[in-house]
This record gives structure tokens, C-alpha cells and sequence, in this order.
């Protein structure tokens, strides 16, 4: 597979924006707002996050440590994650002037569903039309929290698919 190239100015006009973004970055993020961020497809990882969605979700900073690489997966609701995968999946097809958006539900850190909407656009492009990097915004949409008995069956379904997959994990 032949490696992309981007032109100097696609490289230099990220690395501005991301400068730009931290500079207009709250001291202290504030999860009301969303989170803006840029997300990098070769490499696979977060550029910039102006709330990362586990401190939007409610989790401290030691909890996200302690999560890792894969926590952010776990916290997807397991009705979601297809949907969600497919989602991501999409990021390699998009075109510049493509929008694509989810919603979607997350475990906040009181062990409530949250829905989320996201939106995501190429940011910066390979020559060939190829995006290298994303640009999005994820919001909490607190006005369609699930239907009250929904919460509970859910719950309970995600409490019983994380204990089966810790005893798996123990066998």
C-alpha cells in the first residue's frame, strides 16, 4: 500500500488549528458545552479534545487512567456498538464536504445512559481526496435520556455482560 501525502500547507494548517484550539481552551473543561476535538485516522488517536468524553461522562481523571486504551469501548452501550463501529468505520470514506453524525448512548460515571450526538467532517485530506484527519464535536443530549424502566433493564443487561466477561477473563 502506497503511504498518503498531504501538502506542506494541509500539515501546517493542523498543527495551527490544534495551537489554536489549546489557546482558546477553557482552564477548566466544561462537559455542558461538548467537546470539540480532532482525531487523527492513520494514527488512530485523539489530536485534541476540548472535554474529553469520559470528564464529560463524569469519570476522574484516575478512573480514565485506570481504564486505558479500550475503557472509552466499554462505557458504549452494548444495543450501540455496532452502530457506533460502522460510525468510525465510515471516517475512511468521507469526502471534504461530508457530515456525518450518530447518536448514541454511554455509561456516565453514576452508572446512567447518556445519549450523545456526534458530528464529524475531514479536517485535513491525502492528495488523492483520502482523510488523515477528522474534525468533530460530540455533545451530551440530556434531553433524551432513556425511558426510566429502559434504564433499568439496561443496567442490569450491562452489569450482567461485564460479569460474564470478567468471569470469562478469570477462566
Amino acid at each position: 500500500m502506497k503511504p498518503s501525502r498531504t501538502t506542506c500547507s494541509d500539515r501546517l494548517f493542523s498543527h495551527c488549528f490544534i495551537e489554536a484550539l489549546g489557546r482558546l481552551q477553557i482552564q477548566e473543561p466544561n462537559p455542558n458545552l461538548g467537546s470539540l476535538y480532532i482525531y487523527d485516522l492513520r494514527d488512530q488517536r485523539t489530536l485534541f479534545a476540548s472535554c474529553p468524553i469520559p470528564v464529560m461522562l463524569g469519570y476522574t481523571a484516575d478512573v480514565i487512567h485506570q481504564m486505558g486504551a479500550v475503557g472509552l469501548g466499554t462505557l458504549i452501550h452494548p444495543d450501540d456498538l455496532n452502530s457506533v463501529s460502522q460510525h468510525y468505520q465510515h471516517f475512511a470514506t468521507l469526502r471534504s464536504n461530508d457530515v456525518i453524525m450518530l447518536n448514541y448512548r454511554m455509561k456516565r460515571a453514576d452508572g446512567a445512559w447518556y445519549w450523545l450526538h456526534s458530528q464529524e467532517t475531514p479536517l485535513v485530506t491525502a492528495i488523492d481526496g483520502v482523510p488523515l484527519q477528522v474534525l468533530g464535536i460530540v455533545r451530551l443530549m440530556p434531553q433524551l435520556l432513556t425511558d426510566p424502566l429502559e434504564e433499568i433493564l439496561s443496567r442490569a443487561k450491562f452489569s450482567n455482560n461485564a460479569n460474564e466477561s470478567q468471569n470469562n477473563s478469570l477462566t
